[in-house]
């Protein structure tokens, strides 16, 4: 049952505070005072609301059962907890991203009770905060993991199966746009990262020498790298799977910057680690990125936009699409023809040799 008790405030102001029990679940209250209202009524009305929504919910959770005793009572910070330490959660190969994304919502709705996070009021406003600094792609990727961190809740009966997430908050995201790098822009990237550190520097070359992404970037290992054969092992996934990508020899030099002069780095050391010797967090990167796109005069210039212009390069240098998505590690060549604008009508390899026999040369 509900109950509801009317306090005095010091500055004459009045609070009220409901109170909810349903076993089998621990009690659950919530103030409202005056002061944040318009009326007094519309205060009491607020506390009495919300009282009548939660002992129905909760009854019904009873029918149903499978619920957690402290449903009433839990945080949106406890919800993250456990998702977080959820095994299939620490398994995705985004974890630090998801991980530092759920730090956000926690620092701004931590504190809200779990079964009011997941309200369109609620999500809405956290939308409008995030688009205040990020764009439409990024705050799609935040609005998803707190939403797949409520599903996990309702999985694991933290959350009531009827609280769902809220429909239609993701925003329309504008058609990808790739950025390519003239000469003179790569150079002055390059030497923006080289005043920034050696740890910027290389893995700026280690982004367009090789083109990978970023989250393969950051599980390299020293002895992923094979210098005889300048190649480099990428990682795609926990798992180890990999596959071979070359390494060009001015990438190798800037990777040689980083280790100690007297000892060589141990083969199951990250490349880009922490002092504790794990791998850099993918905001690292991104964070120190700005700074250097700042210098260099590109402040729209994305981090991903390092992997399109490898293959740019890659392409007018003569490489086949097939060549840019073995590099690139594109599942297939179709992917890579978003690339073939840049050199209309170019040469193939193998015309030449097509030409002399066609003139009967061959």
């Amino acid at each position: 049952m509900a109950t509801l008790t009317e306090q005095r405030n010091s500055d004459g102001t009045r609070s009220y505070t409901a109170q909810v029990r349903v076993k089998p679940f621990k009690p659950s209250s919530k103030t409202v005072h005056e002061r944040d209202y318009t009326t007094r009524k519309e205060a009491r009305d607020a506390a009495t609301g919300w009282a009548e929504q939660l002992e129905k919910t909760l009854r019904e959770q009873r029918v149903r059962g499978a619920v957690h005793a402290d449903v009433g009572s839990l945080k949106f910070r406890d919800l993250v907890t456990d998702y977080l330490a959820d095994p299939e959660t620490q398994a995705l190969t985004t974890y630090s991203e998801r991980e530092r994304q759920m730090g956000w919502w926690v620092e701004h709705y931590g504190s809200v009770r779990a079964l009011e996070f997941p309200s369109p009021l609620v999500i809405r406003a956290a939308r409008e905060a995030l688009l205040v600094k990020h764009e439409a792609g990024t705050v799609n990727r935040y609005l998803a993991a707190a939403r797949a961190c409520v599903n996990f809740a309702r999985a694991a009966g933290l959350l009531p199966s009827n609280v769902v997430w809220p429909p239609r908050l993701m925003l329309s995201e504008p058609k990808s746009r790739e950025n390519f790098l003239t000469d003179d822009e790569l150079a002055r990237v390059l030497e923006a990262a080289q005043e920034h550190s050696d740890l910027m520097y290389a893995a700026v070359m280690f982004a367009v020498g090789v083109g990978c992404r970023q989250g393969e970037q950051l599980r390299l290992r020293w002895g992923d790298i094979d210098e005889a054969s300048a190649t480099v092992a990428i990682r795609v996934t926990k798992s180890d799977t990999s596959r071979r990508a070359h390494l060009p020899p001015a990438a190798a030099e800037a990777l040689r910057l980083l280790r100690d002069d007297k000892v060589l780095p141990m083969p199951t050391r990250y490349v880009f680690a922490d002092d504790e010797g794990q791998p850099l967090p993918n905001h690292f990167l991104v964070d120190r990125w700005e700074k250097i796109r700042e210098a260099a005069g590109l402040p729209t210039l994305r981090w991903h936009d390092l992997r399109h212009a490898s293959a740019s390069f890659l392409i007018q240098g003569g490489a086949t699409l097939a060549e840019v998505a073995h590099q690139l590690g594109h599942k297939n060549v179709a992917t890579s023809k978003r690339y073939a604008h840049l050199v209309p009508g170019a040469k193939p390899t193998g015309a030449d040799k097509l030409n002399d026999r066609l003139s009967g040369k061959s």
